[in-house]
């Protein structure tokens, strides 16, 4: 009841009456200002709160305590309706014109910004390239991709990007997040000269959801790239020139929930700022990835039939087989004959695969050799996560007791004026593709097959799927 009371003394600005606004039917430009605190702290900054990709405003507000929070803290509060499928440069242009809407409403207060997921670079980009930067004191981003997520290659990938279309997942928004876009977003915003008339201030998580959801699997695939909460990688959620104020145990769902973290980032929201020493610097080095994945996608017209390579010596590997259907007959044969059932199945309620069904397999001990997936006529991604000595093998051996040779698929999205992407073409080469070998301008979404001999002899296989951005002068950024 007292939530509910909340809510309806919110006012929304530029609405229709009586319009709560957020949800499926959230207006681009719609904000929201939260019930006026029974004493106004001067203190204490309005907080604006951005919200993320595939969501709206009331994604602080519906199964989430944030408003509420920050409501009984005392402080001043507007939520705004960003575009839930476009890029950071639309969502920036029209969030800096809001910014200064909301800046007079408070009677030119500075406001703090809380930016979530891609939320927190909409607001970067509004600051630093739009000029919202004297509206705003502190911006604080809760898991934001600063250097994008792999989760994005993996969508635009030859092996992925026909099923997140099918769920329509396959957009501006999306195509953004890809590492090397985000590598060249990196590169003309930290040397901007707005980039340090602001406070920036960063948590990140580094825990998974449960077992077969989507923050799981998300956390399976993300695990090649160091810690993270499903979505986001820590080292991707610190920003250039930003202070760590925390790394915890969420998820990318309670990393944006009141109850966790308000109190972790509530110091920063005030005029006097307590001293902090764990700023991120640009030049920090990011560690290559493990090799411990292989990935396969496609169209069954017919029966399913897919295979793939598990090394000896591997100790247990988990397999998401992700479809748009549900598929309880779904199964996995062993190199000896012996057949799995799938141990969890579950819907992605997630971003970057929303709607598709999870299919989770755990094995452990696995035999080497030839494993088999089938089911029925399906599109269908599938995941395989290894637990294995040969992914630190094939780190360091760099090639002189590890055979393996290497075949790149690659699509290509164009720029156009307004800086949207767009499919431009495919393309194909043997061996590793390194700086120099794609030199039109865009973004290329890279897909390499891997496949050899370990030491002893014995075969395996691995994907390696990542993004480069090539620029207007012929810039590799990767």
């Amino acid at each position: 009841m007292s939530l509910l009371m909340v809510l309806l003394l919110m006012v929304p600005v530029g609405a229709r009456a009586g319009s709560l606004g957020g949800g499926s039917s959230g207006v681009p430009g719609t904000w929201y200002v939260g019930a006026q605190p029974s004493w106004v702290d001067p203190a204490k900054s309005p907080i604006v709160f951005v919200h993320g990709y595939n969501n709206s405003a009331s994604v602080w507000w519906e199964g989430n305590d944030m408003y509420e929070t920050a409501l009984a803290n005392g402080y001043q509060t507007a939520f705004i309706d960003l575009y839930s499928d476009r890029d950071m440069w639309e969502n920036g242009a029209m969030l800096a014109q809001k910014l200064k809407v909301i800046y007079d409403y408070f009677g030119q207060k500075k406001l703090v910004v809380v930016g979530y997921s891609k939320g927190g670079v909409d607001a970067q980009t509004a600051l630093v390239h739009y000029g919202a930067h004297p509206y705003v004191s502190n911006m604080i981003t809760l898991s934001s991709p600063h250097h994008g997520t792999q989760l994005s290659d993996l969508a635009h990938s030859s092996s992925a990007w026909w099923l997140a279309a099918l769920l329509g997942n396959n957009n501006d928004a999306t195509r953004s997040l890809m590492t090397g876009n985000m590598k060249y977003f990196r590169s003309i915003t930290d040397s901007h000269s707005n980039s340090t008339k602001n406070r920036y201030y960063t948590l990140g998580g580094y825990k998974w959801g449960s077992f077969g959801s989507a923050l799981y699997w998300g956390g399976l695939y993300l695990s090649s790239y160091g810690s993270n909460d499903g979505v986001v990688t820590v080292s991707s959620s610190r920003l250039p020139g930003g202070t760590i104020v925390r790394e915890g145990a969420w998820n990318h769902t309670t990393i944006r929930e009141g109850s966790y973290t308000f109190s972790v980032f509530k110091p920063y929201t005030i005029s006097e700022q307590p001293a902090m020493a764990n700023t991120f610097s640009a030049s920090e080095s990011i560690a290559d990835p493990e090799t411990n994945q292989i990935v396969k996608g496609g169209k069954a017209v017919k029966a399913l039939k897919e295979s793939f390579v598990i090394e000896d010596g591997a100790e247990s590997f988990q397999l998401a087989f992700l479809s748009e259907k549900k598929m309880a007959s779904l199964k996995l044969k062993g190199p000896d004959g012996q057949e799995y059932k799938v141990a969890k199945i579950e819907q992605d309620k997630g971003d970057f695969f929303k709607g598709a069904w999870v299919h989770m397999f755990k094995i452990d001990k696995p035999d080497d050799g030839k494993w088999k997936v089938t089911g029925p006529a399906a599109s269908y991604l599938l995941v395989v996560g290894i637990d294995s000595p040969l992914d630190v093998e094939l780190k360091k051996d760099k090639g002189q007791s590890v055979k393996a040779s290497y075949k790149t698929k690659w699509i290509k999205y164009d720029h156009d004026g307004k800086k949207k992407l767009k499919e431009a073409g495919k393309g194909e080469k043997s061996g590793k593709v390194v700086d120099g070998d794609l030199t039109e301008p865009g973004v290329y979404n890279l897909t390499t097959e891997v496949t050899g001999f370990d030491s002893k002899g014995k075969p395996f296989e691995r994907t390696i799927v990542e993004s480069i951005y090539v620029d207007e002068s012929g810039k590799t950024h990767r």
